[in-house]
């Protein structure tokens, strides 16, 4: 599910920037420090769960039978859009436009979806929240990912759903209900 959001996610920006698949990767941002590489780059850093909703029901009715399963998880996804064109003005450009599509479009649904860039399949939306680091940990986290820092914005794309489409177990129909009264 999340690889499928993130493929979502790049071929979007792909295509807003009219760049080729080669130069939109998604890829650990460690490849930028490698030779050859260029264009833009979408990292993956930070997972987290929604806690806000944690607390769904459990039950669900499938063709008229009670199931019961476990509950969806909603993620929170943080992702690094980082950007290496052989020509910086090139570089701030792409890290605009994008930081514009996000503005424009901030949240996608299945009504986003198109045959050459299907929305994920068990995704309700994807909804892009831009997400301000310090200075501080900006730097540790390119120390971590190789220690050059290229033109980049971080997004938290929230309520990434997450389930598995196999039922816990069945539950029985209550059909009669009996009283014991021979204790009173």
């Amino acid at each position: 599910m999340i690889s499928e959001a993130l493929e979502f996610v790049r071929r979007e920006v792909r295509d807003h920037l009219a760049v080729s698949d080669a130069e939109a990767q998604l890829e650990s941002a460690r490849v930028l420090t490698e030779e050859g590489s260029e264009g833009l780059t979408i990292t993956l850093i930070n997972v987290e769960e929604e806690a806000a909703l944690r607390n769904t029901p459990n039950m669900f009715v499938v063709d008229g039978l009670p199931v019961q399963r476990q509950p969806s998880v909603f993620m929170n996804l943080y992702l690094l859009f980082a950007f290496d064109f052989p020509n910086y003005g090139t570089s701030l450009f792409n890290l605009s436009e994008t930081i514009a599509l996000f503005q424009d479009r901030r949240i996608f649904t299945t009504a986003d979806d198109r045959t050459d860039n299907p929305f994920p399949e068990r995704a309700v939306q994807l909804a892009f929240d831009h997400h301000n680091m310090s200075f501080e940990a900006l730097n540790n986290l390119w120390s971590i990912m190789g220690g050059t820092m290229f033109p980049c914005v971080i997004y938290k794309v929230r309520l990434v759903e997450i389930r598995r489409d196999v039922a816990d177990e069945t539950l029985r129909e209550i059909d009669t209900i009996e009283l014991d009264m021979s204790g009173i």
